[in-house]
């Protein structure tokens, strides 16, 4: 679930441009073939695709590398990579109107949201955001996702939830607002169909928040720190600790729960660098409801989450 309270118009910067070439058929065709219950109609998809990987700065990460505390990166060479298949059928039947399918994904459009046709003009964008945060984690969607927008929430101020059990999302939007932001959640929503994947719905559903929702704002990185002006977590999380942010984690949504999404990621940065991978998957399966702190740092890592805290405010600040 994302919870959005919008900061200045300053920080909400041009989203990234990602590379890639997806398949989006007409809406009519699809429209029809869900009615009927048929079977939908392949289309030709590239086989490889060049991108840029994730080592490859843009200039402004370059610019901002000595502020992050990391060494300049160096530019990496382009790399073939294979486009994931398409995932035949069709996912779950949502409130509103089908508008576009494309590889993996099905979007749906209600009343007084986006309009139809911008979201299917951004459909094969959707699907290139979940290719990148697949990049990101590591880890690839297996089943079918249907995303549907709406203009009214469930809960004031809440702007994306993931169904994982379902196969599904949905975004709330009015007409006229940032459909490049709407973007952004989606990929952070997706991120958590890929927390399922990866880790398996009843984890999933017992995971720590600090972890549950920190690890899916990460896996948006790509788009969502650049909406920040920031290269990197720990360099947001200076940011923020400059605008008087307090870095603390199990109270961060006192703060507002994006600045709490944030901070989270930030700390979900830092767990992967200094304890790796193995450890951190570990530790989010470890989860025993959704409390912050309710993981099992200390049998895990070795450490209380008050010690691990300690170390990542020393990391952010040094």
């Amino acid at each position: 679930m994302l919870r959005i309270a919008y900061r200045p118009i300053a920080l909400l910067l041009c989203t990234v441009a990602l590379v890639g070439l997806i398949a989006v058929r007409p809406l009519s065709t699809y429209a029809e073939a869900a009615r009927a219950g048929r079977a939908l109609p392949r289309a030709s998809a590239p086989a490889a695709l060049r991108v840029w990987p994730a080592s490859h700065p843009s200039r402004a990460q370059l610019r901002r590398a000595e502020t992050a505390g990391f060494p300049a990166p160096a530019r990496a060479a382009p790399v073939v990579k294979q486009v994931p298949a398409r995932i035949e059928g069709a996912g779950p039947r949502m409130r509103g109107e089908l508008v576009a399918q494309t590889e993996r994904l099905d979007l749906y459009v209600g009343k007084s949201t986006f309009s139809p046709n911008q979201i299917k003009a951004l459909s094969a964008k959707f699907e290139r955001v979940l290719r990148a945060a697949e990049d990101q984690f590591g880890t690839t969607l297996k089943h079918r996702v249907s995303i549907g927008f709406y203009r009214t929430p469930p809960k004031k101020g809440v702007r994306g939830m993931a169904y994982t059990s379902e196969a599904r999302v949905e975004l709330y939007y009015r007409p006229g607002e940032d459909t490049g932001r709407a973007v952004t959640i989606a990929m952070h929503e997706l991120g958590h169909h890929l927390e399922a994947q990866r880790y398996g719905e009843a984890a999933q559903r017992r995971a720590d928040t600090i972890l549950h929702e920190g690890l899916a704002t990460w896996i948006a990185s790509i788009r969502w720190l650049d909406q920040c002006d920031a290269s990197s977590w720990r360099e947001r999380a200076r940011q923020l600790r400059g605008a008087g942010i307090p870095l603390r984690l199990t109270t961060a949504e006192r703060s507002g729960a994006d600045n709490a999404y944030e901070l989270w990621a930030s700390f979900v940065d830092y767990l992967t660098r200094q304890y790796g991978w193995k450890k951190f998957d570990a530790l989010y399966a470890s989860g025993r409801g959704r409390a912050p702190g309710s993981a099992s740092y200390q049998k895990v890592l070795g450490k209380s989450l008050d010690e691990l805290a300690d170390e990542w405010r020393a990391w952010v600040t040094q």
